[in-house]
């Protein structure tokens, strides 16, 4: 039996010597070089292409190569095998210093003695102090939670919304939607890290940003279609939310015609906020293969809708 290996839109080849040398009993097909679509057992993927995975009639297990679900939670015909999140810990860190770098370059005003610097302009200018400074993360799930837990570490009011009660040792919490509004009202910069689905999409529209206290902050690295962006780029054009540090768009690549690139508010960048290494990520990888062929449960699982709905 084999792997079948597709990273979708970045390098298979050192995916494929680590489970090489892991797991040399157990071949690598990478797509779409596949000899015999029987022999896959266990498909290695990111953004694997809808319907493909019906063709493997011995599949067992589904390992996403990266932490989102959004792209396996769209396909239409998803075989009823296990599907496991990719929990690599690097990513999680380097998201929370993604997070915890622009909740202070927001809080400093670090913009402004840039602007300030290119006109030799010697000003100083009043903060609040960082313990009263509130950021607020959104979706406490494994990266919320070390992000919030980072925010706090950096000597912030950390707090938190969730849709079911998440507890989390110094970050203040709120959850269900009955209480993401005041969670907003009562934030100076807000983190998306939500997950992408049917009730998340847009969630944060003109409307829910408008709860925001006026100069607010928005930073998200979670997925772009969360946020609408028509209301966004009012919001920030009228001066409502104050800046935004963006790395993920509905759109990716974002467009050179969206307007965020040429806001002076906004701080684009290429989805880079969490990256996948191949050294790191391998290890859980590898582990939930071998705890498959023990028959063993792998960790973390997820739970598609498809499957949900089928239960």
């Amino acid at each position: 039996m084999a792997i079948l290996l597709n990273n979708m839109g970045f390098e298979n080849q050192p995916w494929a010597d680590v489970f090489a040398d892991e797991l040399p009993d157990m071949p690598v097909h990478v797509w779409p070089e596949v000899p015999d679509p029987a022999q896959i057992k266990y498909a290695v993927v990111w953004k694997h292409p809808h319907g493909d995975l019906r063709r493997y009639p011995n599949l067992q297990a589904i390992l996403l190569l990266g932490a989102g679900t959004d792209h396996i939670d769209a396909e239409p015909d998803l075989p009823k095998v296990p599907v496991v999140r990719l929990l690599d810990p690097d990513v999680g860190n380097d998201m929370a210093q993604y997070a915890l770098y622009w909740a202070m370059h927001f809080h400093r005003r670090y913009e402004d003695y840039r602007q300030q610097a290119q006109r030799a302009e010697w000003q100083a200018h009043e903060v609040t102090r960082s313990k009263e400074f509130r950021v607020t993360v959104l979706g406490l799930g494994i990266i919320g939670q070390e992000v919030a837990q980072r925010i706090a570490g950096g000597g912030f009011c950390a707090q938190g919304w969730n849709r079911s009660p998440r507890q989390i040792e110094g970050v203040k919490t709120w959850h269900g939607a009955g209480e993401l509004s005041e969670a907003l009202q009562h934030s100076d910069v807000v983190v998306n890290c939500l997950p992408l689905n049917d009730s998340t999409r847009h969630l944060l529209n003109r409307q829910r940003l408008s709860a925001l206290p006026k100069g607010a902050f928005l930073i998200n690295i979670s997925r772009g279609a969360v946020i609408d962006d028509d209301g966004l780029i009012e919001l920030l054009n009228d001066g409502h939310v104050s800046g935004a540090a963006l790395d993920c768009f509905a759109q990716e690549p974002l467009p050179q015609e969206s307007p965020y690139w040429r806001m002076p508010n906004v701080y684009v960048t290429p989805h880079m906020s969490g990256s996948t290494y191949v050294k790191s990520a391998s290890r859980p990888v590898v582990e939930n293969i071998r705890r498959l062929e023990k028959g063993d449960v792998p960790q973390p699982i997820h739970l598609p809708p498809q499957h949900a709905a089928s239960t």
